[in-house]
């Protein structure tokens, strides 16, 4: 089968070369800010402005996107100190770029028809996105 233009952007590579297996992840701000660029650039024809990015520890959630009351432009997005793949990062980042380009467009973070109209497209490189990624069930450092 011939490979098609997807198969060979860089976003594409970066998540096929993750396993769910792989080792625990602790991600930077830069890796953040990488993954950010390769998303935004390839899914969100580079809609979004680059966010705050929060480094943070939580029992509760892999990442949380938070809207800027007085500029709907910006957000911030909290991302978890400890995953358990590079992959489930690369989820994560993903499911709360969706939201922030919910903000952006109507200021309503929701898991609606609105937020899962970005799933086959982001299946296009092999990015998975979810309602949640199931925190409680992992046992985090």
């Amino acid at each position: 089968m011939p490979r098609t233009k997807v198969n060979r952007t860089k976003l594409f590579r970066i998540v096929q070369q993750c396993y769910e297996q792989d080792a625990k992840f602790k991600p930077t701000i830069q890796d953040c800010r990488e993954i950010f660029n390769n998303i935004n650039r390839q899914v969100f024809n580079g809609e979004l402005k680059m966010p705050n990015f929060r480094l943070v520890y939580s029992k509760e959630y892999w990442g949380e996107c938070i809207g800027n009351i007085d500029d709907n432009s910006k957000c911030t997005i909290k991302i978890n100190k400890s995953f358990l793949s590079r992959r489930l990062f690369i989820n994560t980042l993903a499911h709360e770029m969706v939201h922030q380009w919910e903000w952006l467009t109507n200021e309503d973070m929701t898991h609606g028809r609105q937020f899962f109209q970005w799933r086959k497209e982001m299946e296009k490189y092999g990015i998975i996105l979810s309602r949640s990624y199931r925190i409680r069930h992992y046992k985090l450092d």
